[in-house]
């Protein structure tokens, strides 16, 4: 609300500074009264958001950036592809399956394609770039606004274990690499390298850069007293010696990502929080055993998946902030489809229904009907991408 109020005031001293600048033509009378008018609705607008709490600064945004007709209409259009993989990069849309390439802009048309023979497609997500690859294989690409940026195939070593982005963009990729276990290197934007680590000991499983851009997180595997575990080391880029370590004995990492301006690791029991010199900063443990899925890329919460049995019903929700500390719990006994989060938002899919809450996992809009959507990607304004098996369509709350 004190943004919402800031914004404001600062659209009507805007307003009364041109108000008050001598006219520069005929009718400056007229120019007065409409500025004035212009204030009373803004003030009007003001009082009702801060007092009766029926509109939101994301709706009214809407409002601005949309129309009715952009409710449910569809944005790309693709070939149908079972293997395919989708991600959003601003207002365009990546494909990736284990044959092609894709990307399409905010208008449908193609921006850029290519033929591939992928065995484990995957994309990583920053800021304004994205990185496709395929697991295991030797083919990078980075793509921005326009379409592919950088082709970093000649940079896969011996095949490509994992590549993350963080909200900066900089661009952590692990690989295997001859004389040595794997490897990771670390690029800015610009795709200048600052920091690289050999690991001849232990397998990095992945690796992520922490918001001060000045740090890398590394998981690796292996044993502690004979249980499998999973190690937390974090490097500064000034050396390639660990200033912090943390073993997590019994517990796999399967993702490593940027959290509210810190570094989560999702464990198959807990998500742990650590500040970017490798502090332990929080941890939240799962309630129900099994991990069904995620998403927390570049956001201020996590939110989790979780389900009582391996299939079926009897799932829950949970959100959790940068802190681990639990923000929302929602039970929900229909099949979830598919989640998503961005800005304050989460939208959850189910077999014919899309549903976005708050971060608290309080109800903010809906949708039926949506039995033709297999994917869906929220985004930080409030609307989501519902994705098909040939086509996407947009909701747009009111």
């Amino acid at each position: 609300m004190a943004d919402q109020r800031s914004d404001i005031e600062k659209e009507i001293r805007e307003q009364i500074r041109k108000a008050k600048a001598p006219p520069r033509r005929k009718g400056g009378g007229k120019r007065l009264a409409l500025i004035l008018l212009l204030l009373l609705a803004v003030a009007a607008g003001f009082w009702y958001v801060s007092n009766r709490d029926l509109l939101s600064m994301d709706r009214m945004r809407r409002v601005m950036s949309y129309n009715k007709a952009e409710d449910g209409a569809e944005l790309f259009r693709y070939d149908s592809d079972r293997s395919a993989s989708y991600n959003l990069l601003g207002d365009n849309l990546i494909i990736v399956s284990t044959s092609r390439i894709q990307m399409l802009g905010g208008d449908g048309a193609e921006l850029w394609s290519k033929t591939v023979n992928f065995t484990n497609p995957a994309i990583a997500l920053g800021a304004e770039t994205a990185a496709v690859y395929d697991v295991g294989g030797r083919e990078l690409y980075l793509f921005g606004a326009r379409g592919l940026a950088r082709d970093m195939s000649g940079e896969c070593e011996n095949g490509v274990l994992a590549v993350s982005i963080n909200a900066s963009d900089y661009l952590a990729l692990t690989t295997l690499k001859s004389g040595y276990r794997s490897a990771v290197t670390v690029y800015t934007a610009t795709g200048e390298r600052v920091f690289t680590f050999n690991s001849s000991e232990r397998y990095i499983s992945d690796a992520c850069v922490p918001a001060d851009n000045r740090h890398l997180g590394v998981v690796t595997l292996g044993e502690s007293e004979g249980v499998f575990a999973s190690r937390m080391t974090f490097y500064s880029f000034d050396s390639t010696e660990a200033i912090s370590e943390t073993t997590l004995s019994g517990s796999m990492v399967l993702s490593l990502g940027n959290l509210g301006g810190k570094l989560a690791a999702l464990q198959d029991d807990r998500l742990t929080v650590f500040d970017a010199d490798g502090a332990l900063s929080g941890s939240c443990r799962y309630d129900y055993p099994y991990l069904r899925g995620h998403s927390f890329f570049g956001s201020e919460f996590a939110v989790l998946l979780l389900s009582r049995y391996r299939s079926g019903g009897a799932m829950r929700l949970l959100t959790v902030d940068g802190d681990g500390q639990r923000l929302g719990l929602l039970d929900e006994r229909r099949e979830i489809v598919d989640i998503s989060a961005a800005g304050k938002f989460v939208a959850v899919l189910c077999a014919d229904s899309l549903t976005i809450y708050t971060e608290e996992l309080k109800e903010y809009a809906t949708l039926s009907g949506t039995d033709y959507a297999k994917r869906v990607i929220m985004r930080p304004d409030g609307t989501a991408l519902l994705v098909g098996a040939s086509r996407s369509r947009l909701f747009v709350p009111e």
